[in-house]
């Protein structure tokens, strides 16, 4: 895949394959929470609403490719811990629209449901704003580091 849009091979740019990845994710969760039939959901499950985990490393190797050398260790591991804010978060979210729907049932499908919606947010953001490449160069942040780059802290 391409790193930037425009230009030559016909390849998706990788932030619209990323961004395609997410939609289709997205197309995913709404499906597990909406059909009926488990026949469906199974597959959903292990398949399609996966796809999404893509972002983590599409996300951490942008950041990467931003940030200056001697910065990437910090950002990094900035960006691991917003991460892993999910994990705290995501259950503090889906209990509280859990218990503002009328079922339990309700509750659970809406949550899956805000689920596809900010995956189909992150899937047109991701699309639109993710060029690294072009950031890096208006940032001034080389390709590959020089050799011996000291860490600065």
């Amino acid at each position: 895949m391409q790193s930037e849009g425009g230009g030559g091979d016909g390849l998706l740019p990788a932030r619209a394959g990323a961004g395609l990845l997410l939609l289709l994710s997205a197309g995913a969760v709404t499906v597990f929470a909406t059909a009926d039939a488990d026949w469906l959901r199974v597959p959903m499950m292990f398949g399609p609403m996966a796809l999404a985990l893509v972002m983590m490393t599409v996300g951490q190797t942008a950041c990467a490719r931003i940030t200056p050398p001697s910065q990437r260790g910090v950002v990094l591991g900035a960006v691991v811990c917003v991460f892993a804010l999910g994990g705290v978060l995501a259950p503090l979210v889906l209990g509280g629209i859990v218990d503002a729907a009328t079922t339990a049932a309700q509750g659970y499908e809406n949550g899956w449901l805000f689920t596809a919606a900010l995956l189909a947010t992150a899937s047109a953001a991701a699309t639109l704003f993710l060029r690294p490449e072009r950031d890096a160069k208006r940032l001034g942040v080389p390709e590959t580091p020089s050799v011996g780059v000291p860490v600065t802290h």
